[in-house]
């Protein structure tokens, strides 16, 4: 009967399903340790600069913060070369995907992705009561440009392309994503979700700013999740032309951001030394962790981010249990019906040793 209340969109929406959470592992197992690798977190955690200013934030946590976050969109303006007005933060990517579909998804409008992908690009699209569209991707798991303008029609809205891509950690070739922004119909806004792009080290890859001073129809998407190590603390960012920004700053709550969030992402993002060596650790432990797994004849996708897609030729929910077992968490990739898959969180050196030798034994 409850039921009967709710808006109809809300019927077709399946909730996310997040990694299992350390502590329901560690009392259903009896397990002293678990290591998670299964939700794209920074194992380093954030820098001690950012836990030095939340610490001292918090002596003014009875303050509203600032409504707009000026201090922080003023110091990534700086950054990237953009105005202040250019940019707006919110509590974490998902509510800045949240905010796309609440300033421009009609009923009826089309929304395209590219399969597999973040399942919030459905999800938002669905509760607005938007059309998902959905394009296989290329065979290597690349984002299949070709495909998503095909689909594209005179109801299209928005397109996500999440680059470098999760699950499977892919990139495109920059030249290709600058003749498809410049192929989109005006009625068109690509939405490029760029939450790993801290760990992007291949020379083929240009940033939504890139995009965004070169005119084209462009909204960036970002985080402090992932490569600054507060994904507990829900920072997340769009940039793009001030006449997009300001369709989303229509819909953001008020004080949409924390005090003591807004001061560790502050402070992260300052910390260039820290960062050095985060991006210095993923990419030698990605490395690392690629060949353990093709010397155990697994299939691994080049990967441009801080987690590995692999194909282990088994039963993807069968591994992840015995793995489980061990006190390794791993993410399946059953939700994209790929079930041979997993998405493995690149850890620190002493926590993919743990994994490889039970990946030996498991496999």
């Amino acid at each position: 009967m409850m039921k009967n209340l709710w808006r109809k969109e809300v019927h077709n929406l399946t909730p996310y399903v997040p990694g299992k959470p350390i502590e329901d592992v560690k009392r259903e197992l009896g397990l002293d340790e678990v290591i998670r690798l299964a939700s794209n977190e920074n194992p380093y955690g954030p820098s001690v600069k950012a836990l030095s200013a939340m610490e001292r934030s918090v002596r003014d946590s009875w303050l509203y913060p600032e409504p707009t976050s000026r201090e922080l969109r003023e110091a990534l303006g700086q950054k990237y070369g953009l105005d202040a007005e250019q940019l707006i933060v919110a509590n974490g990517a998902d509510h800045i995907i949240s905010l796309l579909g609440h300033a421009y998804i009609n009923e009826g409008d089309e929304v395209i992705y590219c399969q597999p992908t973040f399942s919030s690009y459905e999800a938002v699209t669905l509760l607005m009561g938007g059309v998902p569209v959905e394009v296989t991707s290329n065979e290597d798991f690349t984002v299949n440009l070709k495909g998503i303008l095909e689909a594209v029609t005179d109801k299209t809205k928005l397109i996500f392309i999440c680059n470098p891509n999760n699950p499977t950690g892919t990139i495109v070739d920059d030249d290709e994503l600058l003749t498809f922004l410049e192929s989109l119909p005006s009625h068109v806004i690509a939405i490029l979700d760029e939450a790993y792009v801290e760990y992007v080290d291949s020379p083929k890859y240009k940033t939504c700013i890139d995009f965004i001073k070169a005119g084209l129809p462009v909204i960036g998407v970002r985080t402090f999740s992932k490569f600054y190590g507060l994904a507990g603390a829900r920072v997340g960012y769009a940039m793009a032309n001030s006449k997009y920004i300001q369709s989303l700053q229509a819909v953001r709550q008020t004080f949409a951001v924390n005090r003591i969030a807004l001061a560790g992402a502050l402070a992260s993002l300052e910390d260039e030394a820290f960062g050095a060596v985060v991006f210095e650790k993923n990419c030698s432990e990605r490395q690392r962790l690629t060949d353990a797994l093709i010397d155990l004849e697994c299939e691994v996708v080049d990967s441009q981010s801080n987690f590995i897609f692999v194909n282990v030729k088994q039963d993807i929910s069968k591994v992840f249990a015995r793995l489980m077992e061990r006190g390794l968490l791993i993410r399946p990739c059953t939700p994209w019906k790929l079930s041979t898959y997993g998405r493995i969180t690149i850890g620190t050196n002493e926590e993919n040793n743990k994994l490889i030798q039970a990946l030996k034994e498991v496999l």
